[in-house]
C-alpha cells in the first residue's frame, strides 16, 4: 500500500491511498503518526465493509466519515454519514468559500483513492496547478541509509532541512528523519525551526545562522544555535541567563578556509577563555563548513582536526565534532570525528554517489495543447523559436519561470522527458507556460512530462545554467504542488 501526501485547503493535509477488500483500517491510520500532531485527524471512506474496523482503532480521537447511499442502518457509530458526494461537497464548498461551516480545517485527512471519492480529493486539494514536485519517501529513506552505511557504528547523523529541506519540504522530511533514526537537524533560521517543534518533531535542532533578535524564541522552542563570533556567544548568554537557563547547548563554528563564519585559530585561546567563565551556556559541538570537495577540503579537514582537538582539551565536559558534508562523507572516511552532515545527498544528487543513490525529486507537468505548427513560422516571445523548413508538432506545458523554471533554459537548452523521448524545450520560457517540439513523438494532451528528475536530472540542469543543483531544487516556487509518496514500509 502506498499513501500519496499533498498540501489542502485551510491547513488541511490530504493522504490519499489504494484501498482493496484487503485492506487493513489499524494499519492504515498508522500515516497519521508520521503527520503534524498539531492537526485533528479524519478519516473519509465509501466502503461500508470497513466500519467494523473503526471500532478497533486505537486513536478514539478519529473523527470518521462515511459516503454511502443507504447508510443510516450504521448511525449508532460516532461517524458522520454522507449520502453522496455532492453532499459532502457543499460542506467543503460553505468552509472554502468563507462560510463558517466547522468542515476541514487544520485536519490530517485521510481518504480513498477511488473514483468514487475522486471529486472530494479535487475538492480538499490546495492546488490545481497541473505543475507537481513529486518526492518519494521510500527513496529518501534509502539515500539515507546508503551514506549511513559508509560511517562508523558510533558515528552521529545530522540531515540538513534548511530552506525547507532544500525547496523539497519541510515537516514531511523532518518527519522522515524522525523515523529513519537520524540523530540531529539543521536548520538555517529561527523560524524553521519553530516551524517543525510546532510539527511535533523532537529532534534535536541546530541553527545553523541564528539572528540575534530571536534569542529568547529559539531557547522556547528548544532550538540549538551555532556560535561563530564572541558577540553572539555574549548575547546568546545573557539570553540564557535572563531565561535561568544553564548549559545550554550551543555548537561553535570553527572557520578553516570557508572564510565566512566562525572563529580563528588565533582565537582559540580567547574562546577557551570566554568560555570557561559562562555559566549558561555548554558546547556541545565544534564544527567547521568545507569549501570544496577537493584537496583543499583535505587542508580545511586537518585544521580543523588540530584546532577542534585543542579546545577539546580544554573542556572539562565530552563534545561533539564535525565537518562533512554528503560528498565529504565518501570521501574523507578518515575524518568522520562524532558526527557528519548530510544534505542534497538525501535527495540521490552527487557527483559521486548518483549510481548508488535513488532520485528522490521530479517535477513534472502535463501537457494542455497540441498544434501543428507551420513552416517558416515562430514561436513564443521575441520569435526566437524558429519552426524551420518543415512543420513542426508543438505542445505547451504549464509550468514557467514564476514556477522555477529558469528562463535561461528556453531555446533548445534543456528538454522534458515524453514517454521516454526527448523533447526540446522550443522558442523562450513564459512566466507560467512553456512550449517543447514533439515532432516524432507520440504525445496526446493529458500526457505527462519530466521536467527533471531521472532525464533530465537537477546536475544537468544546472550544468546547463551554470550553477549548483541546489539551486535547481529550492527554486522551485512555492505554487507548485508538492506530493508525497510513501509505503506501508516506513509506518
Amino acid at each position: 500500500m502506498q499513501f500519496k501526501i499533498t498540501q489542502g485547503i485551510n491547513n488541511c493535509t490530504v493522504i490519499c491511498y489504494k484501498a482493496d477488500k484487503n485492506t487493513e483500517l489499524t494499519k492504515m491510520v498508522k500515516i497519521f503518526d508520521r503527520l503534524p500532531k498539531n492537526k485533528k485527524q479524519t478519516l473519509i471512506l465509501s466502503d461500508l465493509n470497513l466500519i467494523d474496523d473503526i471500532k478497533r482503532t486505537e486513536n478514539r480521537k478519529m473523527r470518521c466519515i462515511i459516503v454511502k447511499k443507504d447508510s443510516k442502518k450504521n448511525r449508532d457509530l460516532n461517524i458522520d454519514f454522507y449520502a453522496d458526494t455532492d453532499e459532502l461537497i457543499k460542506h467543503i464548498d460553505i468552509k472554502r468559500n468563507g462560510g463558517d461551516s466547522k468542515f476541514f480545517n487544520n485536519e490530517n485527512i485521510l481518504i480513498t483513492d477511488n473514483s468514487e471519492l475522486k471529486p472530494i480529493i479535487e475538492r480538499l486539494e490546495l492546488k490545481s496547478r497541473p505543475a507537481n514536485f513529486e518526492i518519494n519517501l521510500d527513496s529518501l529513506a534509502y539515500n539515507i541509509n546508503y551514506f549511513r552505511r559508509n560511517l562508523k557504528p558510533a558515528t552521529k547523523m545530522l540531515c540538513m532541512t534548511k530552506a525547507n529541506s532544500y525547496g523539497i519540504g519541510n515537516y514531511e522530511i523532518a518527519c522522515l528523519m524522525q523515523i529513519t533514526g537520524v540523530d540531529y537537524l539543521g536548520v538555517a533560521a529561527t523560524d524553521e525551526g519553530v516551524i517543525l517543534r510546532k510539527s511535533g518533531i523532537k529532534l534535536p535542532i541546530i541553527v545553523l545562522t541564528p539572528e540575534i533578535d530571536n534569542l529568547e524564541l529559539m531557547i522556547r522552542n528548544n532550538l540549538e544555535p551555532e556560535i561563530h563570533n564572541f558577540r553572539s556567544l555574549k548575547s546568546f548568554n545573557e539570553v540564557c541567563k535572563k531565561l535561568k537557563r544553564c548549559d545550554y547547548p550551543i555548537h561553535i563554528k570553527i572557520n578553516t578556509g570557508m572564510n565566512r563564519q566562525g572563529f580563528s585559530a588565533e582565537q582559540a585561546d580567547e574562546l577557551i577563555n570566554q568560555i570557561s567563565k559562562l555559566k549558561h551556556v555548554k558546547i556541545y559541538s565544534i564544527f567547521t563548513h568545507l569549501a570544496t570537495a577537493d584537496n583543499y577540503a583535505l587542508e580545511q579537514l586537518k585544521r580543523f582536526d588540530k584546532i577542534s582537538e585543542k579546545l577539546k582539551s580544554a573542556l572539562p565536559y565530552k563534545v561533539m565534532r564535525h565537518a562533512l558534508n554528503s560528498a565529504g562523507i565518501e570521501m574523507f572516511p578518515d575524518y568522520q570525528f562524532d558526527m557528519v552532515r548530510l544534505g542534497i545527498g538525501m535527495y540521490g544528487i552527487s557527483e559521486f554517489a548518483c549510481n548508488k543513490t535513488k532520485i528522490t525529486g521530479k517535477l513534472t507537468g502535463v501537457i494542455t495543447q497540441i498544434e501543428k505548427i507551420p513552416a517558416g513560422e515562430t514561436v513564443g516571445y521575441g520569435r526566437e523559436g524558429v519552426i524551420g523548413e518543415k512543420e513542426k508538432i508543438i505542445g505547451v506545458v504549464p509550468i514557467g519561470y514564476a514556477d522555477g523554471l529558469n528562463r535561461r533554459l528556453g531555446n533548445g537548452k534543456t528538454y522534458f522527458t515524453v514517454n521516454n523521448k526527448k523533447a526540446p524545450v522550443i522558442g523562450n520560457i513564459c512566466m507560467d507556460l512553456c512550449m517543447i517540439d514533439l515532432t516524432g513523438i507520440d504525445a496526446k494532451e493529458g500526457d505527462r512530462v519530466e521536467i527533471f528528475g531521472n532525464s533530465p536530472t537537477a546536475i544537468e540542469i544546472a550544468k546547463t545554467l551554470e550553477t549548483i543543483s541546489y539551486e535547481v531544487f529550492t527554486s522551485v516556487a512555492e505554487r507548485v504542488k508538492r506530493i508525497y509518496t510513501i509505503s506501508e514500509n516506513l509506518l
